[in-house]
């Protein structure tokens, strides 16, 4: 009779079971108003993403494309401005044309790298970079501000210098400016206009057309000068010019003769520098400015790609 006995499991009661439940669980503190508001204020993850994607992916791309451009604007400028008169004697319409070329290539190289990023983001980057650099350095040799001005570097201000100096050079230079005309327009000046103002004219006229300030002469007439009774001598002292330091002679290289005037002076010289020289001196602000601008948009261009594949691969 042992064996039919059968063993009943005995149940908890439910009251039991239920407060061993609600024991185990804890009621969640209410939130304060102030951190309500602290997390309304917070954009979402997901909002954030957009934002660097549409910057990655629209504004960046655009506003590098509109960088570039002017590149191109930049070189067809070179290419169909007029060359000043006498500087074929150095070769300088050569020499930019090769300017213009280069603004080309690199604006192709640019825009290359911006439709390629995707796929060659890194090879994109060290491509631009290279070239960026190259075209800043180049850009501060022309504008003068660093140290390799080297004078096999043409159209740089030291290439200048030393090219006006050399007499076989001048020579033809000065031919030229005489043959251009140059001091035609001071012939028909009247001599009520006197005294000249020199600020208002060209560096050319100012250098080769009048002695120097430093002579104390006065004008006659366009062409005859004569030094006032009062002064003596002018005395030899060092004059610095556009990082040229020589012994002031040009009022012993006056003459009062329409075909010499001051052609052989160091002011006519250096004024020839000076009028030819501004437009690449532009030409080099323009090559570190733009250089500068389009390195740091491909830069960012390069972290926004990789920010963008960096998002993929975790929602992948």
């Amino acid at each position: 009779m042992a064996d039919n006995v059968q063993v009943v499991p005995v149940e908890e009661p439910a009251a039991t079971a239920t407060a061993t439940a609600t024991a185990t669980t804890t009621e969640p503190e209410p939130k304060s108003s102030d951190q309500m508001e602290s997390q309304n204020d917070k954009p979402p993850v997901g909002m954030l993403v957009t934002i660097v994607n549409l910057f990655a992916i629209g504004v960046l791309p655009i506003f590098t494309f509109f960088l570039s451009l002017t590149l191109l604007g930049y070189a067809v400028w070179l290419l169909y401005m007029r060359s000043y008169d006498c500087e074929d004697i150095l070769g300088l319409p050569r020499v930019q044309t090769l300017a213009s070329v280069g603004l080309l290539a690199v604006f192709v190289v640019s825009n290359a790298a911006l439709f390629l990023r995707r796929k060659f983001p890194m090879p994109a980057l060290v491509v631009m970079v290279v070239i960026l650099l190259l075209m800043m350095f180049i850009g501060l040799a022309y504008a003068g501000v660093n140290e390799m001005q080297s004078r096999r570097f043409p159209a740089t201000g030291r290439w200048f210098k030393l090219k006006v100096m050399d007499d076989v050079n001048w020579n033809n230079i000065k031919s030229c400016v005489y043959d251009k005309g140059a001091c035609n327009e001071l012939l028909y000046d009247s001599p009520k206009e006197k005294p000249y103002n020199r600020r208002k004219m060209s560096p050319i006229k100012n250098g080769c057309c009048m002695p120097p300030e430093t002579c104390n002469m006065d004008a006659l007439n366009a062409t005859f000068w004569y030094r006032r009774k009062d002064e003596g001598r002018p005395s030899e002292m060092e004059v610095m010019y556009g990082g040229m330091v020589g012994i002031l002679s040009d009022c012993e290289l006056w003459r009062n003769d329409w075909s010499v005037m001051c052609y052989d002076c160091r002011s006519c010289k250096l004024g020839f520098v000076r009028a030819v020289r501004k437009k690449w001196w532009q030409l080099g602000v323009f090559l570190v400015v733009i250089s500068i601008l389009l390195l740091i948009s491909h830069l960012l261009i390069f972290l926004a790609t990789f920010w963008e594949r960096f998002k993929g691969q975790q929602s992948s």
